[in-house]
């Protein structure tokens, strides 16, 4: 008898024991799964500040930039040099404003500056569409589908590419893109340093393109 009460009691050790070894495991797993959760967020949370901080660069600040987002919109950066021959800053301000507000909420004034002769000119646009009309120039900024629907072509080349969408412009300037830059047509070199800028050299009558 003395020997079943003991050997009862060894059984009842022994699985105190393995319950606690299960509680032990069950604690660490829950604790590695929290912290993995928290890693998780962490990285998506610095992934959207990343983007959110790429999207406000509009490149070098000595050339004429424009950036497309993510969301369709458009900012360019207009630099050129000013001469107050032609206009005084708070005439040229005004033409702007007056502009912007025939513009009908297609076209956002983001800034002016005029400094040592050079004037900077900041400016977010809703569309594509509103970019070229404001500027009176040629600028697409749309999915390939949409823009070979509209009449626009690529070369085979620039199709087999892969890319989804595509920036076309008829102007020198920085051309910045969301994405990685995987195309570039004539007149276009992509930034060695950042996959997502290229430079456009584009004279009058040219066109320069990208596809990302």
């Amino acid at each position: 008898m003395a020997q079943n009460n003991q050997r009862y009691g060894t059984r009842q050790k022994r699985k105190r024991k393995r319950r606690s070894r299960n509680k032990v495991i069950a604690a660490r797993l829950i604790f590695v799964t929290i912290i993995l959760v928290l890693l998780v967020l962490l990285v998506v949370g610095a992934m959207k500040i990343v983007s959110a901080f790429s999207d406000n660069i509009t490149g070098n600040d000595e050339v004429s930039t424009v950036t497309v987002l993510r969301n369709g919109s458009i900012k360019q950066t207009i630099i050129e040099e000013f001469d107050t021959g032609d206009y005084d800053e708070e005439s040229l301000e005004k033409e702007i404003e007056k502009r912007v507000e025939a513009s009908d909420g297609g076209v956002e004034s983001e800034g002016f500056d005029l400094d040592d002769g050079v004037a900077t000119l900041r400016l977010k646009y809703k569309s594509d569409d509103d970019m070229a009309k404001f500027n009176d120039e040629v600028f697409y900024a749309d999915t390939i589908d949409e823009l070979l629907s509209q009449g626009v072509t690529f070369d085979s080349e620039a199709i087999r590419a892969g890319g989804t969408h595509a920036v076309i412009v008829s102007e020198a300037m920085d051309i910045r893109c969301p994405r990685k830059i995987i195309y570039a047509g004539e007149n276009v070199a992509i930034d060695e340093k950042d996959p997502k800028l290229a430079h456009c050299s584009a004279q009058e009558g040219e066109i320069g393109f990208v596809i990302y």
